[in-house]
């Protein structure tokens, strides 16, 4: 059996819009179709449809949906996460999110997600960058990178099925 990949997928909580809801929950789906599980914040909008997702794949299992929540109350996650870290850290829980994962994939995102895409970027891990999600994620995407070192550059993609063609590489 391959090694279970750990993808941090991170992106615009709240309410979103119906077409990042769509490309969540796709990724969502190839992510465990790939034998991936997803580390996320654990809450609403893309973390949400994320998790709805992974758990619409003929290879789901229990454990496939992890998150990282900033709140010390279990019951603050949603419905479709399998396991629940309450952390109490706020916006620091962006550092284990990013920590725990081999690759970060970005979908849109405020403050949150930027602070995220940061620390991915200082750890050297893989980000990549759907287009045309708006936000962080799509401006980031238009520059790959975030300063000048010298690092591979941030992966930008146009559709989940790049993204997942990346991860099967990784």
């Amino acid at each position: 059996m391959n090694k279970i990949k750990q993808v941090a997928v991170i992106g615009k909580g709240g309410e979103i819009n119906e077409e990042l809801k769509k490309i969540a929950k796709e990724l969502g789906e190839k992510l465990v179709e790939n034998n991936c599980r997803i580390i996320c914040g654990g809450r609403d909008g893309i973390m949400k449809e994320v998790c709805k997702g992974a758990k619409k794949a003929k290879k789901y299992r229990e454990g496939m949906t992890v998150g990282i929540l900033p709140t010390t109350k279990k019951e603050t996650a949603n419905e479709y996460v399998d396991i629940v870290i309450p952390t109490g850290m706020s916006y620091a829980r962006n550092q284990i999110i990013v920590l725990s994962a081999d690759v970060v994939v970005g979908i849109g995102g405020g403050a949150g997600t930027l602070s995220e895409i940061a620390m991915a970027w200082q750890y050297g891990k893989k980000i990549i960058l759907i287009e045309k999600s708006g936000g962080w994620s799509e401006k980031i995407a238009k520059e790959e990178k975030i300063d000048e070192k010298e690092r591979e550059k941030i992966i930008r993609v146009k559709e989940v099925e790049e993204a997942i063609e990346i991860i099967r590489k990784i």
